[in-house]
């Protein structure tokens, strides 16, 4: 599985190489396989409202859209194909983490996490499915090194050591067929 991380808003901090490592290590822990890339991209509220009103019909911002893809054509000189696409609202994060006493970087990585959940398939629309997604974010930002409301321990992140690839190429359709179209939201 190879990520690029793209940060298309000027708001708030990104550290797109911490969020390629973790992705790539929360991949491991959650045993993805799949061949192909996810693009994870940091929008503004505008721009993220703006998706999830088009593929979602919710008129409001949110933190977190995921899709997935049904069939990614074969890898190009661009790169791995596409296999989904991961939205997140830094603003999202970091808001709720000031509203809850949290690390804004933990909120975020939270994020990271909470979209490839919902890219594998998993739900968090009722109490019992909340649950479930908190305790596998808990288990997988765990794993990656994150301690209580601090910040990760950074040797854990390093030795998740990713090849990191420059991908090239334009912007993946999100015309294609879908197979798999979340709202992430954080039920907290």
């Amino acid at each position: 599985m190879d990520f690029r991380i793209t940060n298309a808003q000027r708001t708030d901090p990104v550290n797109t190489t911490q969020i390629r490592r973790l992705a790539s290590h929360a991949a491991r822990q959650l045993a993805i396989r799949t061949r192909g890339r996810i693009e994870i991209t940091f929008l503004d509220a505008r721009r993220i409202q703006a998706l999830n009103k088009q593929f979602l019909r919710h008129d409001r911002s949110t933190d977190v859209l995921s899709f997935r893809y049904d069939v990614a054509p074969a890898s190009s000189r661009n790169g791995p194909s596409v296999v989904g696409e991961i939205f997140i609202a830094p603003s999202e994060a970091k808001a709720y983490a000031k509203r809850h006493g949290l690390s804004y970087a933990q909120e975020l990585s939270r994020y990271v996490v909470h979209g490839l959940l919902h890219w594998l398939g998993e739900e968090d629309r009722s109490p019992a499915q909340q649950q479930r997604m908190r305790h596998l974010e808990d288990g997988v930002l765990e794993q990656c090194g994150w301690r209580g409301a601090g910040a990760p321990t950074p040797a854990r992140i390093r030795q998740s050591s990713l090849a990191e690839r420059t991908a090239v190429g334009s912007r993946s359709d999100r015309t294609r067929n879908r197979n798999h179209q979340v709202n992430g939201h954080s039920h907290r």
